[in-house]
């Protein structure tokens, strides 16, 4: 059932009766007052001078509570360094204006500026001054002007729609826009107005950088800006404050800090209305451009860390700790996908099957519905997977075998961006770092579970669909986690329905059928998984293994969940969470195959390949390493035709009790070719197989020659007599 605005509405009249009636409502009521007053000391102890230091000085002037409130519901902020000649001139216009609240912040200048602003406070009665005791940056002149905002919001002096003036004491903001600012931003409802300047007149090179600095800063504010760079602007006092929280401000950052700030804070920011600017500035340096898009990177993770977290739990200890898995996270992403063939143990089947659908697009011959080259022609050209192998092939003429592989990382990505839209609450860095602490996660890839990885991925974004009420595309989404891999998908869609059951406490029938819709389009995807040689196995194995691998598989899923259901405790204790998470890992990691991703594709036969040795008349049981199948490709290519498919139940490396057996499997096989890749022979798996030396046994028996011997190790052997009578009934399946 699709969450509807009136619910929510409902909730928070609920949620507020309780907070006042409810003795726990009290309790947190209590709570929250100790935190603001703690906080508040806090403020205190910023604004108190450290180290010897002078504080802030504002002009000794008395200013009653009255009188600034009957002027106040505008304030002009002017912040000033070293503007003697111009300051008095403008501080003059902006009274003329009809603005006479003005708060100006004396960056301490020494140019005489200091004794001009006070001798204009004395004799204006709405004008204050602060003295900062050196000079700090307009960001921190800046900060000084709105901290005092604040303390007068905290006094009930001004109020939260009180609207905040930023104006520049060198005259290059035209105060003739300023009714005309004030007016959109009532009629539009906006929160802040941030002027956009008129770069007709000024060089390229000035318009080239500040489109590219408002392009980067649109990223960090998640909406589309005009002049991010423009000093400008108008705001209300309410979400100004609010923003203070996540600023920080260095030099001439205040611009880009408070757009990226206070748009990802929720509030709205129009930065549309063109003004023109008469003073003409052309001193910005590179380096001053790298520092903004460093702060509005920074400012972006702030809040993003934090919006949602209670001040007491924000530290910097926990966003680096984030940081840390993010990087991490992303540097792995990065290792595969510098490779053109990654190595897993399940990579090959993808490459495999992705060139041959390529080649056979390109051929003319569409898609077959066996692949000739594998399991004797037996094998399907999609047992699963034909979402992302389908899009891969069609990718790879253009980016040959890396589009497999970034096809994985961009399953990889799918996944999280379908966990933050199905699960809204984890949408944090601090969350997702906790949800990327999961093994399984980084297993996955590392194996290259390429149609698993899709399918959960699909399924997360389906259900985010279908909680939105948007049920044709989530019945769509979710016919492609089928269809991607019918087990993991199934799996997938229904662990996340049932999270939404638990939030909703109620059966959302309404999908039902377009979930049934979906099962029905995947239909010819499900017959194919089917028929899979692990379906076979599953008698043998029972049900334990194949539920153990899902929940393994599904933890991609149902581990954000548990970490969305206790929210609250993952950010309360975030960071004792990532310090054992990032410890687990790490041991999983290097417990498993930790330069996995360092390996590269190389020749595995190439001795037998570049000699000619490949019949296509032939049929290889292979026998090459599992992290190493990307041979079973290149001899495919080559034109053999394999006995086997890349199922680890078709390859079957196991052992045998007697010849008899031996020779009854490669009948069953319908194998008359066994090669050995040299590795196998440096590296004999004594505890999984002693296929090798039943084949000599039966060389030594007569029944199969040793046909060839590479350099690279490479051993072929011819099988040349029939099989026992007591296995030809059992050749044919």
């Amino acid at each position: 059932m699709a969450r509807g605005g009136g619910g929510r509405g409902r909730t928070h009249r609920l949620r507020a009766h309780w907070n006042r009636d409810h003795p726990r409502g009290r309790a947190r009521r209590v709570r929250h007052a100790r935190h603001r007053r703690r906080d508040a000391h806090r403020r205190r102890a910023r604004l108190s001078p450290r180290d010897g230091a002078a504080p802030p000085v504002e002009v000794a002037r008395t200013m009653t509570s009255a009188g600034l409130a009957s002027t106040a519901a505008r304030v002009v902020v002017v912040p000033v360094y070293n503007e003697r000649e111009s300051v008095r001139n403008v501080l003059g216009q902006i009274e003329r204006a009809g603005f006479p609240s003005i708060l100006v912040v004396d960056d301490g200048s020494t140019d005489g500026s200091a004794e001009v602003l006070d001798a204009w406070a004395a004799s204006s009665p709405g004008g204050r001054v602060i003295h900062l005791p050196h000079n700090q940056g307009k960001s921190a002149a800046l900060r000084a002007a709105w901290e005092r905002l604040r303390a007068d919001l905290g006094r009930g002096v001004l109020d939260a729609s009180t609207i905040v003036i930023n104006v520049d004491a060198d005259g290059q903001h035209d105060l003739a826009y300023l009714d005309a600012l004030i007016a959109r931003m009532d009629d539009a409802g906006a929160d802040a107005m941030i002027a956009r300047r008129d770069f007709s007149y000024h060089g390229w090179y000035k318009r080239l950088g500040n489109i590219v600095m408002t392009a980067l800063g649109g990223l960090f504010a998640g909406k589309r800006m005009y002049d991010i760079e423009s000093g400008y602007r108008i705001m209300r006092l309410g979400p100004l404050v609010h923003a203070l929280e996540f600023y920080r401000g260095h030099r001439y950052s205040e611009c880009v800090e408070f757009a990226v700030v206070s748009q990802r804070l929720g509030y709205r920011v129009d930065n549309e209305f063109t003004v023109r600017v008469p003073v003409l500035r052309t001193n910005t340096r590179l380096a001053d451009a790298a520092s903004h898009v460093l702060r509005m990177a920074l400012a972006w993770y702030r809040v993003v860390c934090w919006r949602d977290l209670p001040k007491a739990h924000r530290s910097w200890l926990g966003a680096g700790l984030a940081a840390a898995v993010l990087l991490a996270f992303a540097g792995f992403l990065a290792i595969v996908l510098s490779h053109t063939v990654y190595i897993g143990n399940d990579s090959a089947q993808s490459y495999g099957h992705v060139w041959f659908i390529e080649h056979s697009l390109r051929a003319g011959h569409g898609i077959p519905l066996h692949m000739p080259n594998l399991d004797n022609g037996r094998a399907l050209t999609l047992p699963y997977g034909a979402i992302p192998w389908l899009p891969a092939a069609l990718a790879r003429p253009l980016l040959g075998d890396w589009a497999v592989t970034a096809s994985m990382v961009l399953g990889a990505l799918l996944l999280l961006y379908g966990i933050t839209k199905w699960l809204p609450k984890t949408a944090s860095p601090l969350v997702m770092a906790v949800i990327l602490l999961n093994w399984q996660l980084w297993n996955s890839i590392l194996q290259f579970q390429l149609p698993t990885i899709w399918a959960l991925a699909l399924a997360a974004l389906a259900t985010a669909e279908f909680d939105r009420g948007r049920h044709a595309r989530g019945a769509a989404l979710a016919a492609g986690a089928l269809i991607a891999h019918p087990l993991m998908g199934g799996a997938g869609l229904a662990l996340a329905h049932l999270a939404s059951i638990e939030t909703t406490r109620r059966l959302p029938w309404r999908r039902a059928p377009w979930l049934l819709l979906a099962a029905l389009a995947a239909a010819p995807a499900i017959g194919a998984f089917l028929q899979i040689p692990a379906i076979d196995h599953v008698s043998r194995w029972g049900w334990i293994t194949p539920a153990r691998i899902t929940l393994q598989r599904t933890s991609m899923l149902w581990w954000p969940w548990l970490c969305s259901l206790g929210i609250v405790w993952v950010r309360r204790f975030h960071i004792p969470v990532m310090l054992a998470g990032g410890v687990l890992l790490t041991r999983n990691f290097t417990g498993s195959n930790p330069y996995n991703a360092l390996w590269v594709s190389l020749p595995r036969f190439p001795d037998y390949i570049e000699a000619g040795r490949v019949d296509p008349r032939a049929r290889y049981r292979v026998l090459t390493m599992s992290d190493q199948e990307d041979g079973m490709v290149q001899l495919m290519r080559a034109g053999a035709v394999l006995a086997q498919d890349f199922f680890d139940e078709s390859v079957e490396r196991r052992s045998f009790g007697n010849t008899e057996e031996y020779r009854c499997f490669l009948a069953r096989k319908g194998a008359d070719r066994v090669l050995v890749q040299g590795e196998w022979l440096r590296h004999p798996l004594r505890d999984t197989s002693n296929e090798v030396e039943y084949l000599d046994r039966i060389v030594g028996e007569g029944h199969a020659t040793v046909t060839y011997r590479g350099a690279a190790g490479t051993l072929e052997y011819t099988i040349q007599s029939p099989p026992p009578e007591s296995c030809v009934a059992g050749r044919a399946r």
